[in-house]
């Protein structure tokens, strides 16, 4: 039963894996049509990941499987909005805060103190983990705190004030998702699934670590702030859709990468974080 735990403590960090250890194939192998769909030994990454059951790592897919894919991607292009509302106007694009503001202050002060702790976050566990949700989500709040601090120095139409308006509600969203599943989903089920009260102990230790506070608690805070508080215009359809394209991507990413050399994050705790 002990096995089947979380290893939360592992005491290397993703960082100090190197390629070599991994044995990871070459980016050819990916595109090979003659290379097999999982590109791996039976799907165990140096048996990290092997708590997932055999026929989940290595399959086969279901007829169907692919076949949902495929239509997830054809009606993400089909609900593409059409040019003419594929557009954010002046009026969207000048929405951020005025240089010098206390909004805008906020904005600057907020992006170097995300950069920290993202820096500490990559020392402590290793580059990997940039590939985490958790992670992808932090990053892409601290570019909108960035550009929305840049954005009084911009010309109208840059392409950077285009890009900050695009990530406004995958950024809102992402940190929802972050915020709530962890703390109320993720965590919660962790904890009830050590079953003496020393590990339970650590891991509450370990979840209220400082890093850990900004990346699952203080997220939710520093997104309403920039994408609602300091940014004021409504949502539009548009908003939508690039959240929708943002996550199919994500998804996408873990089907035909991850999948295939046998990493799932969503256990590993050291990666998740």
């Amino acid at each position: 039963m002990s096995g089947s735990k979380v290893q939360a403590f592992s005491s290397r960090p993703i960082g100090s894996i190197s390629r070599h250890d991994l044995n990871l194939p070459s980016a050819w192998q990916f595109f090979d049509p003659s290379s097999p769909w999982v590109l791996v030994n039976e799907g165990s990454l140096m048996g990290t990941f092997d708590f997932v059951p055999k026929k989940l790592r290595v399959g086969p897919w279901t007829t169907f499987a692919p076949i949902f894919v495929l239509a997830i991607v054809a009606k993400l292009i089909y609900w593409m909005p059409q040019q003419s509302s594929f557009h954010f106007d002046d009026e969207i694009l000048s929405t951020h805060p005025p240089a010098y503001s206390a909004f805008w202050a906020y904005n600057l002060a907020a992006f170097f103190w995300m950069v920290l702790v993202l820096l500490m976050s990559l020392q402590k566990r290793g580059p990997g983990i940039i590939f985490t949700y958790t992670i992808i989500s932090w990053m892409m709040l601290i570019i909108r705190h960035g550009l929305s601090a840049l954005a009084p120095i911009l010309p109208a139409n840059h392409i950077l004030l285009w890009i900050n308006e695009m990530l406004r509600f995958p950024a809102l969203a992402n940190a929802s998702v972050t915020f709530f599943f962890w703390n109320f989903i993720i965590a919660p089920m962790i904890y009830y699934n050590y079953d003496d009260a020393k590990r339970r102990r650590d891991f509450l230790q370990f979840n209220f670590q400082f890093r850990l506070i900004q990346l699952h608690f203080f997220n939710i805070a520093f997104a309403v702030m920039n994408t609602v508080v300091t940014s004021s215009r409504e949502f539009q359809v548009v908003d939508l859709w690039c959240a929708l394209a943002g996550a199919i991507g994500y998804a996408l990413m873990y089907l035909l990468i991850f999948d295939r050399i046998g990493v799932h994050l969503v256990r590993d705790i050291q990666s998740i974080i």
